[in-house]
C-alpha cells in the first residue's frame, strides 16, 4: 500500500528566526561576525545576510555552524532544543 504525504503537516522554514537563533548563539558565545564568517569561510556580509534572513546556508554551513555554536541544526532550523 502507497503512503501519502499530508503537506500541510509540514512546518516551514522560517529565515528571520533562523537568523535570530544564529545570531543570539553568537552573540552569547562573544564570536563577531568577522569571527563566525572566517571560520565558515563567508564573508561578513554572508553572516549579516543569513542573521537578517536574507539568505539560507548549506547543508555544509548548517554542519559547521552547530558544530562553531554549539547547538544542534534542529535548533538552528526550527528552534528545537535537546537538551
Amino acid at each position: 500500500m502507497k503512503q501519502t504525504i499530508d503537506k500541510s503537516t509540514l512546518r516551514k522554514l522560517d529565515l528571520k528566526e533562523m537568523g535570530r537563533r544564529i545570531r543570539s548563539k553568537r552573540e552569547y558565545l562573544g564570536f563577531s561576525r568577522e569571527n563566525l564568517a572566517e571560520a565558515l569561510e563567508v564573508s561578513p556580509q554572508f553572516i549579516a545576510d543569513i542573521e537578517y534572513g536574507n539568505k539560507g546556508v548549506s547543508i555544509k554551513r548548517l554542519y559547521m555552524l552547530s558544530q562553531i555554536l554549539q547547538v544542534s541544526a534542529d535548533y538552528i532550523l526550527a528552534g528545537e532544543r535537546q537538551d
